[in-house]
Formats: structure tokens, C-alpha cells, sequence
């Protein structure tokens, strides 16, 4: 969903939630999601900290729109019945998937299936979208071509004001072909019966009719349970005459196989929060479960607490305690690292590790969830870890970052 800055963040989350049965979202806590990618692309996300988002219709597997196309127009002609509208879809159906971009993920991290279709000698990043803060729910703010080396020039921003998107991955459906074949894990049903909820308000139904298209996939790949991230950048402008200047500034395009695809650079966060000092802290129930088991009673255990809180709020920094959470979160910011270093440095004097596997993690907001990496079979796969494992020690918003090896012996 586009973010233009007069809506809240709030009433997009509220939005995603009433639409939940069709949007199906994840219903687990503490999860990751999984995004497979080849070395050379795994090196290209984690040094510009952002994703390029591939055109649809330039996917791996060209056919994935045209079913979606195929099972969106086939509820149409059952559903809606006045002939006008439904060539009124059609036609917008036609124009705007090719406005679509994503970024696809899967729920499990080491899938033979995955290293051989999308990262030979590759990686599975491990992220974390599910948080939960004040209420909100799997919901996440993304900045379109918005990286540090561009974020001055006006051209990549519209109106004066950073391009934004609140969007999270949501799961798709698998679906045969052949609408007269029935299988247990055949989600066609679903998806009408989620499409239900929009009976009621045709305006709706239409929107979401064309933003699913993206969400359909073949039954066969039913293992990968897949999620995706879209991004759809048809309202950008307020004419499609706008629209086509502004996608002129923001697609890039990556050669690959004598082939030009188009995509698109998005990153986590408000990328005019990032310009600003650092506001909040958030501190987990790990420092509470560590103190614990070194004999730490309640007042004690409080003590620690209450004097990070207070020397962070002597240097203006909001700080709370949200036991929901398990580590420590530095909220966006342009002295994150400085800060880090300062919640490291108060770690260490109350007694606890920072270690880099074994120490109390620390995240920054604003920055892609990574949370581990899996290196996938290969036989430069010892050296591939170590080299990921040294960039991101030093790189201090990956600091934390599981690093390990897939399970999965290597295939000739």
C-alpha cells in the first residue's frame, strides 16, 4: 500500500488486518522468513542494505502472472455479472500487473528445491517482518530507491517527500490449472472464499481483484510455501501520464541472461527518519532472563533496567521495557552505531556477554530483519560463510546475525 504521508500508519495497519483472511498473513510468532538469492546478488543486498524488487512479468518462472491472470478473470465471469464492469476489470487487469514488483520469500530456510532453482553456491537470509509494537501488527515501512549515495537527490523522491510503501509479506496461493480438478491442497476454494469479503463493497473487491494476481501460483510448487512481498507503484502519480515520468526516474535495470529486467530498489524504514538522531530504545525480556540465572532477584533485576533507561534518557533517547520482545531494538537514526556501542558498553559493566553468538543481540530498526543466514551447499561453502560471517561482524547492524550451513549434502 502506498504511503503518501496523510494516512496513518495506524489506519494501514487496520486496513491489512480487516483483509487478513486474503492478504494471509502468518499466524506464528517469532519466525523468519526466508529469501533465497545467488552470492553475487546476496553481496549486492547486504552492501546497499536494500532489495530490488523484480518486475513480475520478469520473474524466474514467466508463467506465475498469467496464472494469476488466468484465476482472477475466471471469478470475474463467475462473479460479477454486468458485462461493462467486468470488461472495466479486464481491461485493468491488462495495464496494471505490469506496475507490479516484488520480493518473494519462503517459510523454511534450506529447501533442496530453492538452492537448485534460485541460489547455487548461494544463501538464504533468515528475516524477521512479525514484530509486534503499540498495538501494530505484521506491518513494516518500506522506502522506494531511497539508499544513503541518492537519498539528497530530489528525483528519487515525489513531492519533496521520501516514497513510501507499508506492506508486508503475505503467503500465496496454490491453485490447479484445470478449475475441474479437486485435490485436498488445492487453495482455489480459499481464495474464492476469501474474495467473499469484498462482495460488499465492489470498489474493493476490483482493487484487490488486481493485487492478488501476483499471489496465485501453480500447486506444484506447493512445498515452498511461499510469501511475497509487492509493491505496487500504479498510484505513485496522480495520472498515468505522471506515473510513466516518475517509473522513467525509478527503474533499474539489471542485465542478466542478455536480458534487461526492470526492478525496483527498496529499503527497510522511513528514510527521513534515518536522517534524524536516534529517538527510541527498546529493551527485551532476555536481560531479565540473563539476570535470573545469575541469581538476580526482582529489585535487582529492575535496578539494571531502570539505569539503562536512565543514562539512555540523559542523552534524549526515549527508552522502554516491552517484555513482548526478546532483544534490544535501536529505533531508525543516523547515530545508531554510537548507540550500539553505548548499550555494549552498559552490557558489559552489568555483568553480561556481547559476545557476537552467545551475547545479548542487538537490532537496528530501519535496516533489513536479517537475523541469520544459511549458506547453501556448494564446494565454496565453507569459504562463503567465512566470508559473510567477517563482513557482517563489522558491519554493526548485521553484528548479531546467526551465520550457518545448510544440512543439505551437495548435490553433483
Amino acid at each position: 500500500m502506498f504511503y503518501k504521508g496523510n494516512d496513518t500508519r495506524r489506519r494501514k495497519a487496520a486496513l491489512q488486518t480487516k483483509y487478513q483472511e486474503a492478504f494471509r498473513l502468518p499466524k506464528w510468532d517469532n519466525r523468519l522468513l526466508y529469501h533465497y538469492a545467488g552470492i553475487e546478488t546476496i553481496w549486492k543486498i547486504l552492501e546497499t542494505d536494500s532489495f530490488l524488487a523484480r518486475n513480475v512479468r520478469f520473474s524466474n518462472d514467466s508463467e506465475e502472472y498469467k496464472l494469476g491472470e488466468k484465476i482472477i478473470k475466471e471469478y470475474v465471469e463467475e462473479k460479477v455479472l454486468e458485462p461493462g464492469l467486468r470488461q472495466k476489470i479486464f481491461k485493468s487487469i491488462q495495464q496494471g500487473v505490469q506496475m507490479f514488483y516484488m520480493v518473494c520469500f519462503c517459510e523454511e530456510g534450506d529447501l533442496l528445491s530453492q538452492w537448485r532453482g534460485y541460489a547455487r553456491n548461494g544463501v538464504s537470509l533468515g528475516m524477521d517482518f512479525f514484530e509486534e509494537e503499540k498495538g501494530l501488527k505484521h506491518t513494516e515501512m518500506f522506502t522506494v530507491l531511497n539508499n544513503p549515495e541518492n537519498r539528497k537527490d530530489s528525483k528519487y523522491k515525489l513531492d519533496g517527500k521520501c516514497i513510501r510503501f507499508i506492506e508486508m509479506p503475505y503467503r500465496v496461493f496454490y491453485v490447479n490449472k484445470d478449475k475441474e480438478v479437486t485435490d485436498k491442497k488445492s487453495e482455489r476454494e480459499k481464495f474464492w472464499v476469501a474474495m467473499e469479503k469484498f462482495e460488499d463493497d465492489p470498489d474493493s473487491r476490483n482493487d484487490m481483484l488486481l493485487n492478488l494476481i501476483p499471489f496465485v501460483k501453480d500447486l506444484g510448487f506447493y512445498e515452498e510455501a511461499e510469501y511475497r512481498i509487492l509493491f505496487s507503484v500504479s498510484d505513485l502519480g496522480d495520472t498515468e501520464a505522471q506515473n510513466r515520468v516518475i517509473m522513467r526516474k525509478k527503474v533499474e535495470y539489471i542485465m542478466r541472461d542478455g536480458q534487461k529486467l526492470p526492478n525496483i530498489a527498496v529499503e527497510m524504514g522511513d528514510g527521513e527518519k534515518k536522517e534524524k538522531p536516534v529517538e527510541q530504545v527498546i529493551l527485551g525480556k532476555e536481560i531479565e532472563e540473563r539476570a535470573k540465572k545469575q541469581g538476580k532477584d526482582k529489585a535487582e533485576i529492575d535496578g539494571i533496567y531502570q539505569r539503562i533507561m536512565n543514562r539512555l534518557r540523559d542523552i534524549g533517547i526515549s527508552c522502554t521495557r516491552f517484555i513482548k520482545k526478546q532483544d534490544i531494538y535501536i529505533g531508525e537514526g543516523n547515530n545508531q552505531e554510537d548507540i550500539m556501542s553505548l548499550l555494549e558498553d552498559m552490557m558489559q559493566e552489568e555483568g553480561f556477554s556481547i559476545d557476537w553468538e552467545e551475547g545479548i543481540r542487538i537490532w537496528c530498526r530501519g535496516h533489513l530483519p536479517i537475523r541469520e543466514v544459511i549458506i547453501g551447499p556448494g564446494e565454496k561453502q565453507e569459504k562463503i560463510g567465512e566470508s559473510l560471517r567477517h563482513f557482517m561482524r563489522n558491519t554493526y547492524w548485521m553484528r548479531y546475525v546467526n551465520v550457518r550451513y545448510s544440512k543439505i549434502p551437495l548435490q553433483n
